[in-house]
């Protein structure tokens, strides 16, 4: 457990400080645009501007993008493994009958125990590596309508030998994954910058089914198209943010 941590800090480390480069790209191009519309020029030429340096941004964050994009799945794919085995290792037998059979017996047994003294059961079975009697204990103990009286004491066993390595991988992935999303954000923004009506219009349209034959070239982006409740905008403070 403890070098998979290792590796999945390692892969978040390089997420963010790849979610920055893009950040940064796409808010000088943002202030590229924005000197641009400062200047007099046409409707046309300020087009014609404004699209070179969207694409010329675009095109130089879009080898840094794919990472992400790789990177997020590998972290999906680490949850997945991780959740997997988790479930496992709370079973008690690999064939579901036996294991529910076994269960069974468990909670028979669990029912006859006084609320306090299932807290000991769970520190043996902890120790024992017993984790799916474990994890009925813990349950059980849930149940009970006299658990309030224990609440502190049950806190502390609980936390002490809950898995902090497991909890920490799970929401580590999940924010390489929301990392990625947010550097996909980032680039409709820029998108947006240039021509928000238009692209609004036809990412909605994009979003609902709708004929994409006229839709503006997404080949760029490098990424599937963003759905409007992905479209926040968001800082690099808020990717650092835990």
């Amino acid at each position: 457990m403890a070098t998979l941590l290792t590796k999945v800090l390692e892969i978040e480390r390089r997420q963010l400080a790849d979610y920055a480069r893009v950040d940064y790209a796409i808010t000088k191009g943002e202030d590229e645009i924005a000197a641009l519309e400062e200047l007099c020029l046409g409707p046309n030429e300020l087009q014609r501007k404004t699209s070179v340096v969207r694409d010329r941004t675009v095109l130089a964050v879009r080898e840094v993008r794919n990472n992400m994009a790789k990177r997020a799945i590998t972290a999906k794919n680490m949850q997945g493994s991780l959740i997997e085995s988790l479930r496992q290792r709370s079973r008690f037998a690999a064939v579901d009958t036996v294991d529910a059979s076994l269960r069974a017996r468990c909670f028979a047994s669990l029912e006859r125990i006084p609320t306090l003294t299932l807290l000991c059961h769970f520190i043996d079975a902890i120790k024992a590596g017993d984790f799916a009697r474990a994890e009925c204990i813990r349950f059980e103990f849930l149940t009970r309508e006299d658990r309030h009286e224990y609440v502190v004491t049950s806190r502390a066993i609980f936390a002490q030998f809950a898995p902090p390595e497991s909890a920490d991988i799970l929401k580590r992935t999940a924010k390489i994954c929301r990392v990625a999303e947010m550097a996909n954000a980032r680039v409709i923004d820029l998108f947006r910058r240039c021509d928000p009506i238009f692209v609004f219009h036809r990412i909605e349209s994009m979003d609902h089914g709708a004929d994409q034959s006229h839709a503006f070239d997404t080949s760029l982006l490098g990424a599937r198209p963003i759905s409007p409740r992905e479209r926040a905008i968001v800082s690099v403070r808020s990717a650092f943010a835990a």
